[in-house]
């Protein structure tokens, strides 16, 4: 049975159509979306987990972390962004952090570095990546 050049051209064209389509859902040229964290704490140890950033307000410089630690997308954790460093400014919980997170350029990653203490008990020394998925 022979399949008909058109049927063929119109399956190719919808492949380029729905590839095209396969973009990501979040700014390219921004830390704002979902990531995948890959956290290890002296404490906690090694773990998986979903994080949402958004930014607080008007203000670029000014964002919210949601689920940043585990703790839930219930806990916004606030920081600042200057250039490639964010830097912890408070929670809406009583859970606190202290250290700093560096951007990679390209917006593929943001490396972290800091201590936990709150809720959950504390975890003084936590290395994590944040990564597009």
């Amino acid at each position: 049975m022979k399949i008909p050049t058109r049927i063929i051209l119109i399956a190719i064209a919808t492949a380029f159509l729905l590839k095209s389509c396969d973009k990501p859902s979040y700014p390219e040229d921004s830390i704002l979306g979902t990531w995948r964290c890959f956290g290890e704490g002296s404490v906690s140890g090694y773990r998986q987990y979903n994080v949402s950033i958004d930014y607080e307000g008007t203000d670029s410089t000014m964002i919210k972390i949601l689920n940043f630690y585990n703790l839930g997308f219930q806990v916004e954790t606030y920081a600042t962004v200057s250039d490639t460093l964010i830097e912890f400014i408070g929670t809406n919980t009583f859970d606190d952090f202290s250290g700093t997170g560096h951007i990679e350029r390209d917006f593929s990653a943001i490396y972290w570095r800091f201590s936990y203490s709150g809720y959950s008990g504390s975890d003084p020394q936590v290395e994590a990546a944040f990564r597009r998925f």
